[in-house]
C-alpha cells in the first residue's frame, strides 16, 4: 500500500508534499500524542516539537531538490517581503465577527511561563511557528499546488506563468486550513502575489516568516493566546 502511495506522486510533489502532511497529520493526531506523552510522563508540551522535526526531518531528506531556493531575493525584495508580512499580520490581527471566524478573547490557553523549561517550549513553539511552517506551507501551496493546478508538469511552470484560476483556488484552500479564513485567503493572495511578481520562493517565504514571527511575539506580550 505504501509503495503505490509513494509511485502515485513523483519525487518533486513528494518533496513538497509530504513535509506539510506529515505536519497536518501530526497535528490532528495531537490528543492521542499528547496522551501517549503524558503516559510517559514527559507532559503534552512537546508535540508541536515533535510535529516540528517531523517536518525538519523531511525537508532535510529532501534539500536536494527544493531548486527553487537556489535563486537568491535582492535587498530590495527582502524589504518588500518583510513589509508584505507585516502587512499580513495587521490583517490578521483585526477584528473580526464569529462567521469570519474571529476568536473570543480569553478563549485562548495560555502558555505557561512560570521557570526556563516552560521558556523553552515556548520558545520551540515560537521557532516552529516562524521558521519551519512558513518553509513547508509555500513550498506546498505556492510551489506545488498553485503551479500545479496550472500545469501537471508544475517544475516547468514560471510563477509569472501562473493564471488566476490557480492563484484562487489555492488561496481559497490555504484559507480553509485556518479558522481565521478571510485573513487566510488574503494572506495567499498576498504571498501568492509575491511569488508571481518576483518569481523567487524566498520572497513569500520570508513574509510569511515576518507575519508568524510578528504574531507569535505578539501574542505572548498581549496575552491574545486566542491566535495561537
Amino acid at each position: 500500500m505504501f509503495p503505490r502511495l509513494l509511485s502515485f506522486f513523483t519525487l518533486h510533489e513528494r518533496a513538497r508534499i509530504y513535509p506539510f502532511i506529515g505536519f497536518i497529520l501530526l497535528l490532528a493526531c495531537e490528543p492521542l500524542l499528547a496522551s501517549g506523552l503524558t503516559w510517559l510522563g514527559l507532559g503534552t508540551q512537546p508535540t508541536y516539537l515533535l510535529r516540528t522535526l517531523a517536518a525538519v526531518a523531511f525537508l532535510l531528506y529532501y534539500h536536494h531538490h527544493y531548486v527553487e531556493f537556489s535563486v537568491a531575493p535582492t535587498l530590495q525584495q527582502v524589504v518588500i517581503s518583510i513589509l508584505s508580512g507585516l502587512l499580513v499580520f495587521a490583517i490578521w490581527i483585526l477584528p473580526y465577527p464569529e462567521w469570519m471566524g474571529g476568536y473570543i478573547a480569553g478563549d485562548g490557553k495560555a502558555l505557561p511561563m512560570d521557570d526556563m523549561a516552560d521558556i523553552f517550549w515556548l520558545i520551540c513553539r515560537w521557532s516552529g511557528s516562524a521558521l519551519v511552517v512558513p518553509v513547508i506551507e509555500e513550498l506546498f501551496w505556492r510551489s506545488y499546488l498553485m503551479r500545479r493546478l496550472e500545469h501537471p508538469e508544475f517544475m516547468s511552470v514560471s510563477p509569472a506563468q501562473v493564471g488566476t484560476y490557480a492563484v484562487m483556488v489555492s488561496s481559497v484552500l490555504f484559507a480553509i486550513e485556518h479558522q481565521l479564513w478571510f485573513a487566510g485567503l488574503v494572506a495567499g493572495l498576498v504571498y501568492a502575489w509575491l511569488y508571481r511578481r518576483f518569481k523567487v520562493l524566498w520572497i513569500p517565504v520570508f513574509a510569511h516568516m515576518v507575519t508568524n514571527a510578528v504574531l507569535g511575539a505578539w501574542v505572548v506580550a498581549s496575552g491574545q493566546w486566542q491566535y495561537w
